[in-house]
């Protein structure tokens, strides 16, 4: 019985340190890892897998709904794929193959979707559930002081020009998985992930675990780490996530008008949030208002800021888009779009544009053109079938996220409202990523299984 403590407890470290590591992807990486090559979370994650695994009792909630329809969607994943085997076989882009594109695609799936799945399942499950909730709310704070650290000194350099500060910051280097770039073209900070985007999405990944501190502290320090999440999410000049971390506070201040118990609390965020704005626009009403104008008008592709950005991305899902219209029930086959939209981009996007010329459409340019919207890409690659099954997988996500969070209030309400709140914001996210290498995405699902599996033990217990 001993060893087997002993690997869980290993267990349990290795995945606690592969979540403090999620942000910290600045460097070279590992091309073995393929799609996950510059994750270094993931080789934590990995490792503590195989401890889960050498404990011989690996549980898989099998019988949970939400879990079958997952399984159904990996299963259609593959099934399109023999429905377009023909040209699979004739498939060559970017010296690789369809063969070869496919199981790359469908190992990748298979990593986050059942090992890293399963792996965070059954940590969870083997724990207290409150005492792993608190324990991996602390993991994400610690790695959000380096982040932020990191990114102020990366924020006095950039757009306060504060030079003398790179010395400081370049001593991140002797940092595990951290390479200092300072992005010379865009003035954006990254902080110790490999680009502003990636930034903003490790913050809202976070962003309902930060704000529960509001709920469970008792002084003014409570507040700090969720307002970080909102200021840095900001900073890092992310249109989209800035406004999805917004819509997570939303859903935030939606619980506390729903639970009485937390009413003066809200009305407190509100003054504070009152004054807090009104001291923005008395001393910044110039700077705030150029900003929120430049951001609204940062999304047309004729400007010299964002036109570049804007093409490409456009482009690529505009030509999704035509891959889904000439394959409309089961798509292209998982994984395959791009061996189709490659020849639809349209002439608006790829003219006097270097992403297409010396990246998307450059054959020795190995990574693939990302897709920028996972339902555009399981539309193109999978079909209406495909799609259908993801919405009815996220849509039984949502509805027990509303029903624990809002409807039916227990001792583990809060955990509920940190994972609706990360839900949301992974829903909103996909409309412009196109990967399910979301760490903290199977994490919550982790917890919504194994809160169901406790509920039902209770309910059979009381039977």
């Amino acid at each position: 019985m001993k060893p087997v403590t002993n690997l869980r407890k290993i267990a349990l470290w290795l995945f606690l340190l592969g979540l403090f590591f999620i942000p910290f992807n600045s460097f070279e990486g590992f091309g073995i890892l393929g799609e996950y090559d510059r994750d270094s979370c993931v080789l934590f994650f990995l490792l503590s897998s195989l401890f889960v695994f050498f404990t011989g009792k690996i549980k898989i909630p099998y019988k949970n709904l939400i879990f079958q329809l997952l399984i159904v969607m990996i299963a259609w994943f593959v099934i399109s794929v023999a429905f377009n085997g023909y040209d699979l076989t004739q498939y060559y882009f970017k010296h690789t193959s369809g063969i070869s594109r496919f199981v790359r695609q469908l190992i990748a799936l298979l990593i986050s979707t059942i090992v890293l799945f399963i792996t965070f399942y059954n940590i969870i499950e083997n724990a207290d559930l409150k005492e792993i909730f608190f324990k991996v709310r602390k993991v994400f704070s610690y790695s959000l002081f380096i982040v932020v650290v990191y990114g102020s000194i990366e924020f006095l350099i950039v757009k306060l020009k504060m030079d003398g500060l790179r010395p400081t910051l370049h001593l991140f280097d002797y940092f595990p998985f951290t390479s200092v770039n300072i992005d010379k073209w865009t003035n954006r900070i990254s902080s110790v992930t490999f680009e502003p985007p990636a930034l903003a999405t490790y913050l809202l990944s976070i962003a309902g675990w930060m704000f529960s501190y509001i709920l469970t502290g008792k002084t003014f320090k409570r507040f700090i780490p969720g307002l970080l999440v909102i200021v840095f999410s900001f900073l890092s000049e992310s249109r989209a996530v800035f406004f999805i971390i917004i819509v997570q506070a939303f859903v935030f201040v939606l619980y506390l008008i729903k639970d009485r118990k937390y009413n003066k609390l809200f009305v407190k965020i509100v003054l504070i949030s009152v004054f807090a704005g009104s001291a923005v626009l008395i001393f910044f009403m110039r700077t705030t208002v150029d900003y929120v104008y430049n951001e609204f008008t940062s999304f047309k592709i004729d400007d010299g800021v964002h036109s570049t950005s804007n093409k490409t991305r456009f482009g690529i899902q505009i030509a999704m888009f035509d891959v889904f219209l000439e394959n409309p029930v089961v798509g292209a086959g998982y994984g395959l779009q791009a061996f189709e939209s490659k020849d639809k981009y349209p002439e608006w996007a790829t003219v006097d544009n270097w992403e297409f010329r010396l990246k998307h459409l450059n054959e020795d340019h190995a990574p693939f053109p990302p897709g920028f919207n996972l339902y555009l890409r399981i539309l193109a690659e999978t079909g209406i079938i495909g799609f259908i099954i993801l919405i009815l997988f996220l849509i039984s996500i949502l509805l027990w996220c509303y029903n624990k969070t809002f409807k039916k209030q227990n001792e583990h309400t809060i955990i509920a409202l940190v994972i609706t709140i990360s839900m949301v914001g992974f829903v909103f996210n996909w409309l412009k990523t196109d990967t399910f290498r979301v760490y903290a995405f199977w994490l919550c699902l982790a917890f919504i299984m194994v809160m169901i599996k406790s509920n039902k033990k209770l309910i059979n217990e009381s039977k």
